[in-house]
């Protein structure tokens, strides 16, 4: 047999094996909606604070540069 072929193959059977695994976490598919803007809201947060920081950082710069 081919090499590709035994690699591809064990490829194949591990991604089937792992189906489980690899569902996404817990919170994504929570339906209680509390959960789920909380979930949001931080993610939300999450993204947007190094943007602030950054602009904090840019005005205090600019401020003290005056």
């Amino acid at each position: 047999m081919d090499l590709r072929l035994i690699r591809f193959v064990t490829v194949i059977l591990l991604c089937l094996g792992a189906k489980k695994a690899v569902h996404a976490c817990a919170v994504c598919s929570v339906t209680n909606e509390a959960s789920r803007y909380a979930y949001y809201g931080t993610t939300v947060f999450l993204t947007l604070l190094p943007l602030f920081m950054i602009g904090g950082v840019v005005y205090y710069i600019a401020k003290k540069g005056k």
